[in-house]
């Protein structure tokens, strides 16, 4: 009995023994990451997938599409079909592990006026047989031969100077790795990613490896030191030498009606932190300035100003410090020294010609008096005193107030501004002061502002359409901090649902549109396939020599009537017989439905329309079809 349980003992230890080992000696496949990548972001396909709603791709229109065009596609065998399908239904079959993150990273080395530009995707692998699986697939349709070493198989897949493209992979990760004007071997520098350890690695940097063990739907890293060392200008920077040694941090994470960011810089040494914090010439804000700023404000950029900081650094910028060397402008950027703001109103548009901005710049002050060296640089201009430090002009047509009042120095076209100035209480944005004060700097977007913003300067078209359809998504954007660290918090217009489903959700929508706009008309291809179809239709040729003819669909899933004569088809040669119905015509629905705002135009190769009359019309020859919807 003793000798069993000696036995059972040194059984469980064993176990245990190769379990330890096991888990050391597979390296974590985040170490094939370059150290001197500049920029690394970092995917979690299942927190996405689940998060937009697509968790169940089978459940999709986009899934019910496919698979209908695929059904048609005659180049494919029904297994291939069935695979892709499947892989579509489950993209774990593929042997890629999404549970795990992606990753897609950029480095640059070389000169300036010759990058060596270079970067990948980064997967990992779950069943390292199914993947093989799906790469003798691919390979065999694209000609493609892999060849393994030491355990790693690989294959260029694309030669196109100045970019190579090539795969690898073990049964750690997926690389699809590419080079710019590579000096290399491709297969040489993804050989060595491969083999390098963790302390060679990006992971080998205590702030990436912290960022990248965080669970967030994406993290974005950026190092400063690959960008300066390869420009003479900016490593000639005043902060170049701390930034040299900076890496800046983000994770966005999209929740209930919000997508929320959080960033911050970290540093590899205590000495260039204290140097930027030395050299910094923002500091916390008072919110004084909010109480003049209208609550209607469409944006605001705000931050803290130290003026005598700001003119130190900018005297230092080669070849522009000695154009800052002026004592005008010493007086004004020292007199500098508090909360500073611009912000944007409105905009009113009375016609072609002429429009009207509502902008404001204020600025809190320790000298008034360089309000009188401003108007004495302006000589010559129409500039009107209307009270004590209070000035007005007509710059363009636009009227434009400016002056200094209780240490603050204004200049603005906002009516609202200028009475807030002079002491009438306004609906200011002191309410917002949480996102101002205290804190280094501040922008804030209102998007209902701007949605109507773009109404009132763009005419209706389907690429405003489009913008408008997406700005309604969101309701505002808050973004504050210093410059160690910031918060970015857009507020979608639907509270309850996840941000990523609503965005998800409307591009799906507009997708849908515009699948729905091409079938508003059938290419001569697929009228065999429709003619033998019952209902009534159309087909007809004619040369279009004129301008087609245009119409307009004023709001989003509008319908527009066909015309009342049978629509005829545009093509780019001409019937000596006119226009020539079909033996069989097809019953067209009785309206055509528009996809979105947009124009439609009769387009320059045949194509077949649909009609609700009975019998063919012909055209006279020369006189043009009238295109019912195109391209």
């Amino acid at each position: 009995m003793k000798n069993i349980l000696r036995l059972c003992k040194l059984a469980c230890l064993t176990a245990l023994s190769l379990l330890i080992l096991s888990c050391r000696g597979k390296a974590d496949y985040r170490d094939i990451l370059p150290a001197d990548a500049f920029m690394t972001v970092g995917i979690n396909p299942a927190s996405l997938l689940e998060k937009s709603g697509a968790a169940r791709i089978d459940e999709c229109p986009f899934y019910t599409r496919l698979a209908a065009q695929m059904e048609q596609e005659e180049s494919m065998t029904a297994e291939e079909k069935e695979y892709l399908l499947g892989l579509l239904k489950n993209p774990a079959e593929s042997g890629f592990d999404l549970n795990r993150d992606l990753f897609y990273f950029m480095s640059m080395s070389g000169s300036t006026l010759s990058p060596e530009m270079s970067g990948g995707l980064l997967l990992p692998i779950g069943d390292k047989a199914k993947l093989d699986d799906l790469i003798g697939r691919l390979n065999e349709k694209s000609g493609t031969e892999s060849r393994t070493e030491g355990g790693l198989t690989f294959a260029v897949i694309g030669e196109y100077a100045p970019m190579q493209v090539i795969y690898a992979y073990d049964d750690r990760a997926f690389l699809l790795y590419f080079a710019q004007n590579a000096s290399l071997d491709l297969s040489e520098q993804v050989k060595a990613l491969f083999a390098q350890k963790r302390e060679d690695s990006l992971m080998g940097k205590n702030a990436a490896a912290g960022q990248l063990s965080d669970k967030n739907d994406l993290d974005i890293l950026f190092s400063y030191a690959p960008m300066l060392a390869n420009n003479p200008m900016l490593s000639a920077m005043p902060l170049a030498q701390a930034m040299q040694h900076a890496t800046a941090a983000a994770s966005v994470n999209f929740e209930k009606g919000r997508i929320v960011t959080h960033s911050k810089v970290f540093f590899d040494d205590k000495e260039s932190e204290a140097e930027m914090k030395e050299v910094s010439y923002v500091k916390p804000q008072t919110g004084a300035l909010l109480r003049y700023l209208p609550a209607s404000s469409i944006g605001v950029l705000s931050c803290g100003l130290d003026g005598k900081k700001l003119y130190a650094m900018l005297t230092r910028i080669p070849g522009y410090g000695p154009m800052m060397v002026n004592p005008q402008v010493e007086q004004v950027m020292n007199a500098l020294n508090g909360d500073f703001a611009i912000a944007f109103s409105d905009m009113a548009v009375s016609d072609w010609n002429t429009s009207h901005h509502e902008a404001s710049l204020l600025a809190q002050i320790q000298d008034p008096s360089i309000l009188q060296s401003l108007i004495a640089e302006m000589n010559g201009m129409p500039i009107k005193q209307t009270g004590e430090n209070a000035y007005s002009l007509e710059l363009g047509g636009e009227p434009i107030s400016a002056g200094v009042k209780d240490d603050i120095l204004y200049v603005t076209t906002d009516p609202l501004v200028k009475s807030a100035i002079d002491g009438t209480t306004i609906e200011s944005m002191t309410a917002m002061e949480r996102i101002f004060k205290e804190q280094a700097t501040t922008f804030y977007v209102d998007f209902e502002g701007v949605d109507k913003l773009l109404t009132s300067l763009a005419e209706e078209t389907p690429q405003t359409a489009i913008a408008h359809a997406m700005l309604g998504l969101f309701d505002t954007m808050e973004c504050y901090g210093s410059m160690e660290s910031a918060t970015c918090d857009i507020r979608m217009t639907d509270k309850e649902q996840n941000a990523l489903k609503s965005i998800c959700d409307q591009i799906g929508q507009l997708i849908g549109q515009c699948m729905a706009e091409t079938q508003m008309y059938i290419y001569p291809k697929q009228a065999k396939a429709a003619v033998r179809k019952n209902g009534r239709f159309y087909e007809s040729y004619h040369e279009w020599n004129r301008s087609p003819y245009s119409g307009f669909c004023p709001t989003p899933s509008q319908t527009i009537r066909p015309p009342a004569n049978p629509g005829y088809g545009c093509a780019k040669r001409p019937s000596a017989r006119g226009n020539t119905p079909l033996s069989k015509p097809l019953r067209a629905p009785e309206n055509l439905r528009c996809a979105h705002s947009s124009t439609v135009r009769a387009p320059t190769m045949p194509v077949v329309f649909f009609s609700t009359a009975p019998t063919a019309a012909h055209s006279p020859q020369g006189s043009g079809p009238r295109c019912a919807a195109g391209r």
